[in-house]
């Protein structure tokens, strides 16, 4: 069972990599809002992406459906959401209110 949750993608940063105790490293991340199904602001924080959309196979800002599962980090073994998927979302966008019917004279 895959969670999900609305993401907006406001900015993609620069893929950082380098070499720790001889061992080569790669991540990149994302400047995100989390929307409520409504559309409404809800948080804003870090994302950061998987291996498979770095680079250029990173998102482009927009508004996704993220998919997400559970699994424990290789260092720490703390269990955390992980994103494991994007998918395009339309915002809905709220109805305009109902004019009123004019009175007749």
């Amino acid at each position: 069972m895959a969670l999900t949750s609305i993401i907006q993608i406001l900015k993609v940063n620069e893929k950082r990599s380098g070499n720790k105790n001889g061992r080569d490293w790669a991540m990149q991340d994302c400047e995100c809002a989390l929307l409520a199904d409504t559309g409404e602001l809800e948080q804003v924080g870090v994302l950061q992406l998987p291996k498979d959309m770095m680079g250029d196979a990173a998102p482009k800002p927009g508004v996704y459906i993220g998919a997400f599962a559970l699994r424990a980090g290789m260092q720490d073994r703390k269990i955390s959401a992980v994103l494991t998927a994007l998918s395009p979302y339309n915002v809905p966008t709220p109805r305009a209110a109902a004019k009123p019917a004019a009175a007749s004279a």
